[in-house]
């Protein structure tokens, strides 16, 4: 697993959520998200990155609109040091990876002569958002990756944010203890299954766009080596993972974005 991070995504989660809406074509400020501070700090989440820029700037009708983003990233850094303690440093990567991002439009689209283009806007950043995520996914190595549901998240401030849920495969490239000089354990190659969601929403004059990803189960396995005609070594890895809890905490997060 070490020598490609299957969530590296965290490291342009949240820029690419909007990027191909046009792509960063200048410096813009946006303010950053509200994100559930205490949440994170307590779950152990530490952030990695931060980024703004604009999305894009359109016509749409007698109205040219310009869209900006604010995004926040952030690891799980508490289950990444504790999967590592577990697997003597042989398994040290991001497992959940979460980001929040804030898209301020001007003029805002609450302000639109008419309403005109709103609804064209909000669906395309939802769109995009989306599509940006799968690929990301994807260029991180996970594979098979499916619309699992739709669904929707009630947030803290009262709106009711639509949610998108998503599978994937991670082909974990297996991992070797040594045991002697010259012989060694290998836990083999296995594919671990991913879960994602992501929720945008529209709250106050600006939209909202927030997700993760984390394993959607355990990682368990016993390997017995013969290491000569007269030893025989087993090995039992169990990561722990707990990905009801995982699944719990993401959507805790989205919905006290703000």
């Amino acid at each position: 697993m070490d020598r490609r991070e299957y969530l590296g995504i965290g490291a342009s989660l949240g820029a690419a959520a909007l990027a191909g809406c046009g792509g960063f074509v200048a410096a813009a400020n946006a303010p950053a998200p509200a994100v559930p501070t205490d949440r994170l700090e307590s779950g152990g989440w530490q952030r990695t990155a931060e980024d703004s820029g604009t999305v894009f700037e359109e016509t749409y009708g007698p109205v040219t609109v310009e869209a900006v983003q604010h995004t926040l990233r952030y690891e799980d850094a508490a289950l990444r040091a504790d999967i590592a303690g577990r697997t003597l440093g042989q398994i040290d990567t991001a497992l959940s990876v979460w980001f929040a991002s804030r898209v301020d439009f001007s003029p805002n689209l609450d302000n639109l002569p008419g309403g005109v283009g709103q609804q064209q806007i909000v669906d395309r950043v939802r769109t995009n958002a989306r599509d940006q995520f799968e690929q990301q996914m994807e260029n991180q190595g996970l594979s098979d990756i499916r619309k699992s549901g739709e669904g929707t998240i009630e947030i803290d401030t009262g709106e009711t944010a639509e949610t998108v849920q998503l599978s994937a495969v991670y082909p974990f490239e297996g991992i070797t203890f040594q045991v002697t000089e010259g012989e060694r354990v290998e836990i083999p190659p296995t594919d671990i299954g991913i879960e994602a969601v992501l929720a945008v929403w529209h709250h106050g004059d600006y939209t909202l766009i927030s997700g993760g990803a984390y394993p959607a189960q355990n990682f368990e396995n016993s390997i017995e080596s013969d290491l000569s005609e007269g030893i025989t070594v087993s090995v039992d890895i169990d990561l722990g993972l707990e990905p009801a809890a995982y699944r719990e905490e993401v959507r805790s997060l989205i919905a006290g974005v703000e």
